[in-house]
């Protein structure tokens, strides 16, 4: 091979890497970094699906949650919106719970009500006699009561071998009502009540 043609290979080799540094090394490292970033793009949308499936299962065991407790705060409340009706049927519940649990019952009062926005509240006072080992009981069984029987008040002192109490209890309906400012309403005469009953 001539001096010239070997010259003319060498410049032909250099212009070849010449091209590969300038041309195809770039593209290539291009390639390299734009597979890399797809590489962390697929990366953080699994991570990112990930974190949506953990958080739809969180979402949905709160929705359940609020939906049992839903369930159960509706159980609190009494049927029906009319306050006779209302206050028949608490008093109705305080003479079972105190007859399960033994409670002599001496004087059942006229129950009040009032609304207050969509809510109708009855409030409704007792007197009542029992021994000293169903205190508790009863007091328990008031605070496990379905419609729930709030106690507002509640005195009981001894008088020889019995105690003797009295106590206020609140209990709430829903209405269709939808007062700005609460009202209070005439003492409700419930069918079947005992005002002022003496026993």
């Amino acid at each position: 091979m001539k001096r010239s043609e070997k010259q003319l290979l060498m410049l032909f080799a250099t212009l070849f890497l010449l091209v590969l540094l300038i041309r195809v090394l770039p593209m290539a490292v291009n390639y390299y970094r734009s597979g890399r970033e797809e590489i962390a793009l697929l990366q953080e949308r699994v991570e990112r699906y990930r974190t949506l499936i953990v958080d739809t299962a969180q979402w949905q065991q709160r929705e359940q949650l609020k939906t049992a407790e839903v369930t159960d705060m509706q159980t609190w409340i009494f049927p029906g919106s009319d306050p006779n009706l209302v206050s028949s049927s608490i008093q109705r519940s305080l003479r079972q719970l105190m007859a399960d649990n033994s409670v002599e019952l001496r004087e059942a009062g006229v129950a009040r009500y009032s609304y207050v926005g969509k809510w109708l509240m009855v409030e409704q006072d007792m007197s009542f006699t029992l021994n000293q080992p169903t205190v508790l009981p009863f007091l328990r069984a008031l605070d496990a009561s379905r419609p729930r029987l709030q106690i507002s008040a509640i005195s009981i002192s001894r008088n020889r071998k019995q105690y003797t109490g009295s106590l206020t209890v609140v209990g709430f309906a829903r209405t269709g009502k939808s007062d700005a400012a609460p009202k209070v309403g005439q003492p409700a005469a419930a069918a079947g009540s005992v005002t002022g009953l003496q026993r």
